[in-house]
């Protein structure tokens, strides 16, 4: 039986939109980078609601470099931009993200660190091509994401004002209407 892992991986190894992606992103040579969250979460969840697949978010592209400002954000979007218009490239160094949700957050120690930080656990995955081998970041492993099930990461369980911003993202982002067999933990 296939892992969890296995199936996201050969998800992604099957979309050519996210190969070209990964391809054109490891040219960059970015410390520490990743395509991360919706791009791949919905694509996993299209191809499991046996849905037309297409990119409907952001790219997320993710990196952590300390020697770099957070100004290199978006000269590195519009390069993306110039090579590939027809994405939404969003470009994040993760050094300078801990602050996102909540001041005064401890600051990320990683490109992992920073993915084990998004909101909810299928949202929490990065991919990578390492010597041409594809790679997954995945802080809180790949079984919520290939199940088509939706929880807040630890941290986001920990008062009603992170569960707030973990309900309101699922309601805004209307997940169930898109993904009626997704699963969510409203707790």
């Amino acid at each position: 039986m296939k892992s969890s892992a296995d199936l996201i991986k050969q998800i992604i190894a099957n979309n050519s939109d996210l190969m070209r992606i990964l391809k054109i992103s490891q040219k960059l040579k970015l410390n520490q980078w990743a395509l991360a969250a919706g791009s791949i979460r919905n694509t996993v969840w299209q191809v499991l609601s046996n849905q037309p697949v297409c990119l409907v978010s952001d790219v997320d592209i993710v990196f952590f470099d300390p020697e770099v400002p957070k100004t290199t954000d978006l000269l590195i979007e519009n390069r993306l931009h110039q090579i590939a218009p027809e994405y939404h490239w969003q470009v994040k160094n993760e050094v300078y993200m801990n602050n996102y949700d909540f001041p005064d957050r401890p600051a990320f120690t990683s490109v992992e660190d920073a993915i084990a930080h998004f909101v909810e656990t299928p949202t929490c995955i990065g991919a990578y091509l390492k010597d041409n081998e594809l790679k997954l970041i995945a802080p809180y492993g790949t079984t919520d994401l290939a199940n088509m099930k939706c929880r807040p990461i630890p941290i986001f369980k920990a008062d009603d004002d992170h569960l707030a911003i973990y309900r309101n993202r699922i309601l805004k982002k209307q997940w169930q209407q898109k993904w009626p067999k997704l699963e969510i933990d409203w707790q």
